[in-house]
Formats: C-alpha cells, sequence, structure tokens
C-alpha cells in the first residue's frame, strides 16, 4: 500500500504505538509520520522506541518554532523530516532552515496550508504534505506551487462509529484555523471565530479517556461538527472513507492517515480491506 501512510503520535506507551504499526504493516502500509506536539513525547524519542519493533519507513514532523534549525538538520541527517510551522505564522525562518536543512538531508518535505507558504516551500523542498483532505482544498493549495514536486493529502480520518469521535472533532478544528488567508478564501473566517484557540484543555481531556462535551470550547466545535468533519476530516463509513481516498490519489502522490486513525484499532483493521 505504497499511497496510504500513516500518522501516529506520542501520547500513547510505545507497546501501543508499536502494536498500532504492526497492525497497518499487515495491511500493507509502509510509511509513519510522527507527529510534535507539546502534549505529546518527542517525536524523536517516539521514533527510537519504534524503530527497531517495526519495518515502516520512519518519517518525522519538526517545527523550527520548537526547536533551533541546527538540531534538526542533525536529525534530518537520521530520519526523513516534514517541516511545519507549528505555532509561529512566520514564513521567513521557516524557509531558511528549509534551506539549510536541504543541504544535509537525502530529502526533505515541507507542510503547507498557505498561498505564501506553498510558493516558496515548493521551490526547496523534495515533497510537500498538504494541510488539507477535501478536493476542492486540494485543488486550490497546488495551484501555488512552483515545481512539480511529489504531494502528500494529510488530514484526520477515522471509520465511523467510533469512540474518538470528539478527537476527530477537535483534529478537525485545528486544521481548519491554521491558515487566515485560507479561511478568507473560502468564506470560513465568520465560522472560525467561532472556534477556540486554545485546544489543550480538550486534548488533555481526552487523553484522560474522558469526554469534552461538557468543557464549553468544544460547544462550537460540536455545533458546525458536520461542516468540520466534511471540509477537514477523511470520515465515515468504510465506503465513505476510502472513496474519499481513492479520490484524492487521483491529485495527490499520497494520502495520510491523520490522528485519530491510528488511536482506533478498527479503523486499522479496516485498513486490510481496502484495495
Amino acid at each position: 500500500m505504497r499511497n496510504i501512510s500513516l500518522n501516529i503520535n506520542g501520547d500513547l506507551p510505545a507497546k501501543e504505538l508499536i502494536e498500532r504499526v504492526k497492525i497497518a504493516e499487515e495491511a500493507g502500509v509502509r510509511e509513519i509520520w510522527i507527529g510534535e506536539h507539546e502534549l505529546f513525547r518527542d517525536p524523536v524519542k517516539v521514533a527510537k522506541e519504534i524503530e527497531y519493533e517495526t519495518n515502516s519507513e520512519i518519517n518525522l514532523l519538526l517545527s523550527p518554532s520548537r526547536r533551533r534549525c541546527s538540531e534538526i538538520m542533525k536529525i534530518a541527517k537520521k530520519y526523513r523530516i516534514a517541516l511545519i510551522s507549528g505555532r509561529s505564522r512566520e514564513i521567513k525562518p521557516f524557509i531558511l532552515c528549509l534551506e539549510k536543512v536541504r543541504k544535509v538531508a537525502d530529502e526533505i518535505y515541507a507542510g503547507v496550508s498557505g498561498k505564501k507558504i506553498t510558493e516558496l516551500a515548493s521551490k526547496y523542498a523534495d515533497g510537500l504534505l498538504l494541510n488539507y483532505v477535501h478536493i476542492k482544498f486540494v485543488e486550490w493549495i497546488k495551484n501555488f506551487m512552483k515545481r512539480n514536486i511529489p504531494v502528500s493529502a494529510f488530514g484526520p480520518c477515522l471509520i465511523l462509529p467510533s469512540h474518538f469521535y470528539e478527537d476527530l472533532l477537535v483534529a478537525s478544528a485545528v486544521v481548519m484555523k491554521s491558515n487566515s488567508v485560507f479561511l478568507k478564501t473560502f468564506g470560513l473566517d465568520v465560522l472560525s471565530k467561532e472556534i477556540p484557540e486554545d485546544f489543550s484543555r480538550m486534548i488533555r481531556t481526552r487523553q484522560a479517556g474522558k469526554s469534552i462535551k461538557v468543557l464549553p470550547e468544544f460547544k462550537p466545535i460540536e455545533k458546525y461538527s458536520g461542516t468540520l468533519l466534511e471540509l477537514f476530516t477523511i470520515s465515515g463509513s468504510f465506503k465513505e472513507v476510502f472513496g474519499r481516498i481513492s479520490q484524492l490519489l487521483k491529485l495527490c502522490d499520497n494520502v495520510v492517515l491523520g490522528d485519530p486513525f491510528f488511536r482506533d484499532i478498527d479503523s486499522l483493521n479496516s485498513l486490510k480491506n481496502f484495495q
């Protein structure tokens, strides 16, 4: 399954991550992307925990807003990485770091969500991770590429129904708020203002295994759940999910199944049925 990759994150124990990666490998997945977030274990640490127990290519998402570019350059000599902006919206230091990493890495990807960063990153990166999984958004952002390089659609994914439905909604809201120009272009800026800026309490609550329905910051996310799921996730029945993936693969070289897909064993097991 060369065209489908799996995103995992370091807030599950190493044993559970290895178990999930092996399920994906049995279905033919051979590429893993480990995410970076202040509420997750460091992706480099996670990579070391799982690399000798699995057979997949390990890739890391790293942000120059969270660590020095010199450190990223060292990491890039061992692992393929995708540079991501993280919380920072400053493009200049991102591109400067991308140029530096490119000089030492065999291959460097860049995560993109807006016009300017796509234009610049596509000049230097060997591939792009597009922060969108809806066809019209993927078509929109690809228009700004300056070079014809491999692209992956990367977004929250889940087979429904699932116990991780609330995680899916939070992930969709995070993605939606990633770029202001994008929001204005598609008339989503007004809706976005109702969605909270800080997702940390919701994430911590879900990590503790508790529902977030009672949290006030979850109310607007729940209110717009239909829009968020349709525009910013690959979710629904097995047929709906893999139908969307098939559509995306007509536009992209690869689809990365984003958090919370890896959390849900049933979703992972469904991979073996995808042809």
